[in-house]
């Protein structure tokens, strides 16, 4: 067998191994077993150091894409830090390795502490979390990595034609609506009357335990919602032009994000 069929089959049995797992999870996992899937997608077991570059490079090219995307609601003060957060938190760029670890440490904890609307926010959370890597995954490996890097030029072409043949297009409609899920799901925790001062209260616990990244990142999510302006109309406006774009994607006719 040549060494294009055996990479061409080594790739056709990891996308096969994906799916299935994405076949055996969903938003009723437990927390802990959604977690342990992220950190397994993360990781790339299995994957070639070129297929890794790549991803990233796609999550780039993603992240830039929803700030120019939604730059109305990064300049608006009372829409700033929940937009802020999705990007820098759940749709971001930067290694989170660390984070996956201490949650994965701290979630049999949890979902014996907290009340159980607290526990499904956190579900709602990180499933969020795990079909954003699945899907970054899955769209990697249907783009020629060499393609790529060629010429930058291209990258919104061959992204949008890879988005298509992906097809995947329930997956990304759930992914849209569980933005109003995850953040309508904060804004009630953060009406909860001991929950802003547990978390102030634990910041330094958190630090001696070395789950401070985890402890950031719920902190960062309460604070973006507690303040968020016009939720009604911000999570709309997400709703109505990821639609179109996914709408446009689907029909061939979207050449240029907006």
């Amino acid at each position: 067998m040549s060494d294009l069929c055996c990479l061409a089959a080594i790739d056709l049995e990891l996308r096969q191994s994906t799916f299935y797992l994405a076949a055996m999870i969903d938003i009723h996992t437990s927390p802990l077993e959604l977690q342990k899937a992220i950190t397994a997608l993360r990781r790339g077991e299995g994957r070639s150091a070129e297929f890794l570059l790549l991803k990233k490079d796609v999550k780039i090219f993603q992240n830039n894409r929803l700030e120019n995307t939604y730059q109305d609601l990064l300049e608006n003060k009372g829409m700033h830090k929940a937009c802020r957060f999705f990007l820098d938190q759940l749709y971001c760029t930067h290694d989170v390795s660390l984070r996956d670890h201490q949650v994965e440490r701290v979630l049999p904890k949890l979902e014996k502490l907290l009340p159980g609307g607290a526990v499904d926010t956190v579900r709602k959370v990180i499933y969020m979390d795990y079909l954003a890597e699945l899907m970054d995954d899955e769209i990697s490996s249907l783009i020629n990595a060499e393609e790529w890097f060629s010429d930058k030029s291209l990258q919104e072409k061959m992204y949008i034609d890879a988005f298509k043949r992906q097809a995947q297009f329930a997956v990304r409609e759930k992914q849209v609506f569980l933005v109003q899920e995850v953040g309508e799901s904060l804004r009630k925790l953060v009406k909860l009357p001991f929950l802003g001062a547990l978390m102030r209260m634990t910041r330094g616990a958190a630090q001696k335990a070395g789950l401070e990244d985890f402890h950031n990142f719920l902190s960062i999510g309460l604070e973006a919602f507690s303040a968020l302006d016009k939720p009604t109309l911000f999570f709309q406006i997400i709703q109505e032009r990821e639609m179109s774009i996914l709408s446009g994607i689907r029909q061939g006719t979207l050449s240029k994000f907006p």
